[in-house]
């Protein structure tokens, strides 16, 4: 097998020394206008950021030169020149494939680092090769949260309900030389899925959610994340280990924010977890940074997990 050991720290930090590559970072360049100006493995690309309605570029001239340009109208790229496959961003102890999708997303999302950061290193079990903690990836997309927890030495079960998804979680695996990683793959409903795992009565010392705010599961049911997300979070409760767990919630929508989650948590953990030791919570928005030391508000998290 060919994954992290996790007795080993797999932190890389290469790219973050002076004189490091180029060519396998993120950077926020700019933002205005309802876009986003980013350089993404050496290509400067522009594409539409409903968080940046209302606000000014700064850099103009660089707006003019862009390699790749999401048509919002058209709901199609215009590449100057040709996007090659095999493109990555590191991610500090992980790499992410990053290529266009017909969506105008470009397969990973960067805002998440902080969150990658501290499933990685944030209150980690004993773990070895032999005996690996249990995490849950909900709404997992193309995996780079799986990613964050198979390199801290984590067993992950990946739920996507989008089979292209799972495949491109899949090929980021494989971006990390990993030939038989610690991962379900599951094309599944995330809802269906941990209803069944609570009948099951497994266990997870980590469980990880994105649900969208909008959208509709595999049977075409809506999906309304200020409707739905509650019930979800009741199941994945019932999942977590109480001696030592770890929760975290991401989200993007006007209906629904850190604090309203953080209460209904507040009120649910100590009932349905029961979790030995302190609750601890950290809330907030994530945001990134521009060239200018703007910051870009991409949506709310919840972090909960106990001590003690």
């Amino acid at each position: 097998m060919n994954f992290p050991d996790p007795s080993r720290s797999t932190e890389s930090d290469a790219s973050r020394k002076p004189g490091g590559r180029t060519d396998d970072q993120y950077e926020l360049v700019d933002f205005g206008g309802g876009r986003k100006l980013e350089l993404v493995a050496g290509r400067l690309i522009d594409r539409p950021s409903p968080a940046a309605d209302g606000l000014a570029a700064k850099q103009r001239a660089r707006w003019k030169v862009v390699a790749s340009r999401f048509d919002e109208k058209e709901k199609r790229w215009n590449h100057r020149s040709e996007w090659k496959p095999g493109r990555c961003v590191e991610c500090g102890g992980f790499r992410m494939p990053v290529a266009p999708t017909p969506y105008g997303h470009i397969g990973v999302f960067p805002e998440q680092q902080a969150n990658w950061d501290w499933l990685r290193t944030h209150s980690l079990p004993e773990a070895s090769a032999d005996n690996r903690p249990k995490a849950l990836n909900l709404f997992a997309y193309t995996g780079a949260s799986t990613m964050a927890m198979v390199s801290a030495g984590f067993a992950v079960a990946h739920v996507d309900a989008a089979k292209q998804n799972v495949q491109s979680a899949r090929a980021a695996a494989e971006a990390n030389g990993w030939d038989d990683p610690p991962i379900r793959f599951l094309v599944d409903d995330a809802v269906k899925f941990t209803a069944r795992e609570v009948r099951r009565e497994n266990r997870y010392h980590t469980i990880v959610m994105d649900p969208p705010a909008y959208g509709h599961g595999p049977s075409g049911k809506a999906w309304r994340l200020a409707r739905d997300v509650w019930p979800l979070i009741d199941d994945c409760l019932k999942l977590l280990e109480p001696d030592a767990f770890r929760l975290l919630i991401t989200g993007h929508s006007p209906d629904v924010d850190q604090d309203d989650v953080q209460a209904y948590l507040v009120d649910r953990v100590p009932r349905t977890v029961q979790p030995a030791g302190t609750l601890r919570f950290d809330t907030g928005r994530l945001r990134l940074p521009d060239q200018f030391g703007r910051k870009l508000d991409a949506g709310f998290f919840v972090r909960v997990w106990n001590e003690g």
